[in-house]
């Protein structure tokens, strides 16, 4: 048996032990006392062989006798070792200690005005430089920079004050790590073609030659629309006749007027006049807000008749004031789905049973958002609301047959819309493709119609070609991942020398908010003293954009907006309807603009990343070169993502190519630099810079790279092998944002901000419709417990129930 009893002594690093270890009985029974000292800062293994140690010393057993030389040598030579380690430790500190004294010393000599000796100096700088040398190196070099650069300046200023002109400085070699990447060979081929393109006017018809009213042509005229397109010219006799209609033609061909001047003319000529108390005689769906206020802006334009009523239902507006115009009566209403199917269903006012033409504009765009549910809800509540107006009991018995009840199966050449006891209702598709979704949304819509596509009817061409306007230039521009940036800012200060219109598609909603803040705070508005001096070519120091911070000016003369879904709707609407009145501007947006949207003058449109289907580019080109009008498109590609030009060639879309060493010159000018490379690193420096040192920005930048990577995740298989995740260099594209972090960090500020968001609660009085697709479990109601009176009253009770006093 043995037991360790251990003793504290004030001196914290020491504990001291007492071990006792009894001998066999056979030798009686005395024991041995033996004193450890437990080192705390010391090393556990020593400390466990000093204990075995102790305990074989102790031990009277012969076979464990035998090892006790050996570790008895061993903890001598670690004491040794230890011993070692001290005196150097001790000759180290003396020398610092020594190293203190001569430099106070020299101190104390130069204070009296005597210069120390030549050994004590030659030692003290020795000494500096061996002990700081790592620390050091990059202020030293920087204070020489500056130096040199501050006595370059001193005497440039000097020769211009005597009236001679500086020296050049000869340029140093200059690198730095956004250019350090090899140039990757380009496997695209130079191929010329022709791209398939449809007339957009007609050759010798005009709106005066319709059988509309002379107002509506006089009015139309007062705008500027004379000459009829392809579409209006093949879709408005068709419309005027009543039937059903499936209109196929490109962007920015006039397919808005198409419909809206049939139904003008239809209305006007109802006799007696229409009062607003008769409701909504046409609808028209569209699946944007900011195409539904231009829908609205455009025929409350052309109509000059004071009775028609036009009205508007966006998502985002106030309710209460929709549902009192509503109330009051509108004769033609334009909405997007949710909205309209929500006041349907829960707004007991609207009266949707006299409406007699549905137009579905942008339809390829209403199934690509998912309102598809929608279309076919409206429709479905649209033929319930006919069916129970053509059933009236009580006008059967009196014999009242006001409203005609016509066939749908009888051929009728009479316009719907000029009757109102005709019960029928014509249907009007628009889209710019024709896919197999919309075939099957018009067969459910609509049982006979007749299709029109505004191509020639020589023109025999493969569904899967793409029809661009032949206005519009079509463009590509390959970067590096890391000059993205700059190069993006390059451009758009090239093109904002122009006096036009630039919209900016990116792929998500973070991206805009980012790029939208960045561009108006850090591009826009630059340092005045930057670059080099008006006066000579003397470069200025390396943080002079910081030190000159307080003194900016306005570099860019372009205002900037921006457009996603995610914004309110007060917003959304100022920044569209500024962005139209303005005569020149940049207006960076997601796709939500890329739909029916007409911005007059809108010259160049920007692609900085792919989209994900074939329909996104040809909608996105089409807001440029709109109605005959030149435009150019531009697509941002990387190397990786080069391989896309081929893929639009399949479609008969042919790209011309252009380079970044195009637009550095205007780059330099902005930076006042005369070389690009310089130009381009400064103003990086700038955006990351300015990204470190503002939380909000660094936040923004984070999400909005943390949403490109989802976004660049989900292309469809037909062409996640151009946009292949797999391939990106994350790092080069965190970069590409302005952030100096990796994509690791990047992550983890993302779900850092994540989990501090609290998910929105749905407010569930406006749910439209449940999921059918979903079943849900059905829930058996319970049982209501009754109570007998009989068991519970007394034959002698009042039948008044007791209240019960409240407790003090």
């Amino acid at each position: 048996m043995a037991s360790l009893d251990f003793v504290w002594n004030n001196n914290q690093s020491k504990v001291t032990g007492t071990f006792f270890a009894k001998k066999r009985r056979l030798q009686g029974k005395t024991a041995e006392k033996t004193t450890i000292n437990f080192l705390n800062s010391g090393d556990k293994e020593k400390v466990s062989e000093k204990q075995n140690f102790n305990k074989i010393e102790t031990s009277t057993n012969p076979s464990t006798t035998r090892n006790t030389e050996h570790v008895k040598k061993k903890w001598s030579n670690d004491k040794t070792q230890n011993r070692d380690n001290d005196a150097e430790n001790t000759n180290a500190n003396l020398a610092k200690d020594k190293n203190k004294k001569d430099k106070r010393a020299a101190a104390t000599v130069l204070k009296s005005g005597q210069t120390p000796t030549d050994h004590v100096k030659k030692k003290w700088i020795n000494d500096d430089r061996t002990e700081n040398r790592e620390d050091d190196t990059e202020n030293i070099d920087r204070r020489l920079v500056k130096r040199k650069n501050k006595k370059d300046k001193l005497a440039a200023a000097a020769l211009l004050k005597s009236g001679q002109k500086p020296a050049p400085i000869q340029k140093d070699k200059f690198t730095h790590s956004l250019f350090s990447e090899k140039y990757k060979m380009k496997s695209i081929s130079n191929v010329p073609g022709v791209s398939v393109v449809e007339k957009v006017f007609s050759s010798n018809c005009a709106f005066k030659d319709l059988d509309i009213h002379k107002y509506i042509v006089s009015n139309l005229e007062k705008h500027g629309f004379t000459t009829l397109t392809n579409v209006q010219e093949k879709a408005i006799p068709v419309m005027l006749k009543g039937q059903n209609v499936l209109i196929r033609s490109q962007t920015g061909s006039g397919k808005t007027l198409a419909y809206a001047v049939p139904i003008l003319d239809a209305l006007q000529s109802i006799t007696p006049r229409l009062e607003r108390n008769h409701g909504v005689q046409a609808i028209i769906v569209v699946p944007t807000r900011e195409l539904a206020l231009q829908t609205h802006e455009i025929i409350s334009k052309i109509c000059t008749f004071q009775w028609i009523v036009v009205g508007h239902l966006c998502g985002g507006e106030n309710r209460n004031t929709e549902k009192t115009r509503l109330r009051k009566g509108t004769h033609i209403l334009i909405a997007t789905p949710g909205r309209l199917l929500d006041h349907i269903l829960h707004t007991s006012s609207f009266k949707i049973n006299n409406v007699r033409c549905l137009v579905l504009d942008e339809a390829d765009r209403l199934l690509d958002m998912g309102f598809k549910k929608d279309i076919v809800k409206i429709v479905e509540e649209l033929d319930k609301s006919k069916k129970n107006d053509e059933y009236d009991p009580m006008a059967m018995l009196r014999g009242d047959t006001s409203k005609e009840v016509i066939d749908e199966n009888e051929p009728d050449t009479s316009y719907c819309l000029r009757d109102p006891k005709n019960m029928k209702r014509q249907n009007v598709l628009l889209s710019a493709t024709l896919t197999k979704g919309i075939a099957e949304l018009a067969e459910f819509t609509m049982k006979d119609h007749i299709y029109i596509d505004a191509l020639a009817e020589d023109l025999n061409i493969n569904p899967n070609h793409m029809v661009i306007p032949k206005t519009v230039r079509q463009e590509y521009i390959i970067t590096f991942v890391k000059h993205r940036l700059f190069t993006l800012a390059s451009i758009l200060v090239a093109k904002s020398k122009e006096n036009c219109k630039i919209l900016v598609f990116m792929a998500t909603s973070q991206m805009v908010d980012f790029h939208y803040e960045l561009f108006s705070k850090y591009l826009a508005i630059l340092p005045f003293n930057r670059g080099k001096l008006n006066s000579g070519n003397v470069v200025l120091l390396d943080d002079g954009l910081e030190d000159s911070d307080d003194d900016e000016e306005v570099a860019l003369d372009a205002q900037f907006f921006k457009l996603h879904g995610s914004m309110e709707q007060n917003k959304r609407k100022e920044q569209f309807s500024g962005f139209r009145k303005a005569k020149k501007g940049i207006l960076i947006c997601t796709d939500v603009a890329a739909r029916g949207i007409d911005v007059p003058q809108a010259d160049h449109v920007i692609q900085y990343t792919g989209p994900q289907t074939d329909e996104d580019y040809i909608h996105r080109v089409g807001r440029t070169g709109r109605v005959d009008q030149a435009g150019t498109a531009l697509i941002f590609l990387t190397h990786e993502e080069q391989e896309y030009v081929n893929h639009l060639r399949e479609h008969k879309v042919f790209l011309k190519e252009r380079t970044s060493s195009e637009f550095s010159n205007h780059l330099c000018d902005l930076m006042k630099e005369a070389d690009a490379e310089r130009a381009a690193v400064a103003l990086q420096n700038r955006f990351q810079n300015a990204v470190s040192a503002n939380g909000d920005l660094y936040k923004l930048a984070c999400f909005a790279y943390s949403s490109w990577s989802r976004f660049y995740n989900s292309y469809p298989a037909k062409l996640r092998k151009i946009f292949n995740f797999q391939k990106v260099n994350l790092g080069h594209y965190v970069t590409s944002f302005a952030i100096k972090d990796t994509p690791s960090a990047v992550a983890r500020q993302v779900k850092g901000h994540v989990a501090k968001f609290e998910p929105k609660r749905l407010n569930r009085k406006l749910q439209i419709h449940e999921n059918t697709e979903q079943p849900t479990k059905f829930k058996q109601p319970q049982k209501r417990k009754i109570k007998s009176i009989s068991l519970t009253t007394s034959e002698y009770a009042s039948g008044l129930t007791f209240k019960k006093k409240k407790k003090n």
